[in-house]
């Protein structure tokens, strides 16, 4: 197991699609959401000011860290979700699979090497979410956030973790798809069935909603969410992960 370990955490530092996902989560959400609340900050008859406004939750950093929820809530899904489906469709792709079948390292080794490594590298880009996205609003002049704004951090950042292992069970229609495009395929059923679930109103409920819906809070709009109801993120990511796992240990050499 230590030598999968360190083969796979070898291939993720070295990969130029972890690294661009990585500072693409980092920077991009927070500047997007900055440059919303600047939009919405100048006012007048400017058409896109008056859209942004309705969206955004307030002013300031409030308003910066509602915008920057809303969009992370879809792009750190969506973000982690190509470097899971990376990660697990660039065996087949690149025919590197075949080598698995002869080495001395069990495949669900290799599996459980992946995904341990995803979920920590997703722990890790959570935090630095929360992190970059302070840094950003202070260089942009919005001053010291207070212990509110510091709550709505602390959120922003369990959403972004949350979406990390959302993400893991990409992995499953990668490895069975045999290849990335069915990892695309899979992600993009996960988002739209999310989007699909909150204007059904099933979002409080639904694995891939449910963390969006109580990061935003009522002050966004939403329905109240009991933090208890977030355990059913690792449960699904857990169910995910075990599935890829038995996929590894039966599948057939292509």
């Amino acid at each position: 197991m230590r030598a999968a370990y360190a083969v796979e955490a070898l291939k993720l530092r070295r990969s130029r699609v972890v690294a661009v996902a990585t500072v693409a989560l980092l920077l991009v959400p927070a500047l997007l959401a900055r440059a919303f609340l600047f939009a919405g900050e100048r006012g007048g008859a400017y058409p896109m000011s008056a859209k942004v406004a309705l969206l955004l939750p307030g002013v300031g950093w409030a308003g910066y860290l509602g915008g920057l929820i809303q969009i992370y809530a879809t792009a750190g899904v969506v973000g982690c979700g190509i470097v899971v489906g990376w990660c697990f469709g660039r065996e087949y792709a690149d025919r590197t699979v075949v080598s698995l079948y002869a080495s001395a390292t069990p495949r669900t080794s290799v599996a459980w090497a992946k995904l341990m490594l995803l979920a920590a590298w997703s722990v890790a880009v959570g935090i630095g979410v929360a992190a970059a996205a302070a840094l950003i609003g202070l260089a942009s002049g919005l001053g010291l956030p207070d212990a509110i704004d510091g709550r709505v951090l602390g959120r922003l950042a369990a959403l972004a973790v949350l979406s990390g292992l959302l993400a893991l069970p990409v992995a499953l229609p990668a490895s069975v798809g045999r290849g990335y495009l069915p990892a695309v395929g899979g992600l993009m059923v996960l988002i739209v069935a999310a989007q699909v679930a909150m204007v059904a109103g099933a979002g409080t409920w639904w694995p891939w909603s449910v963390a969006a819906v109580w990061a935003m809070g009522p002050e966004a709009g939403m329905e109240s969410v009991s933090p208890a109801w977030l355990t059913v993120v690792p449960l699904v990511s857990s169910l995910g992960a075990a599935a890829t796992v038995a996929w590894w240990r039966r599948a057939e050499v292509v």
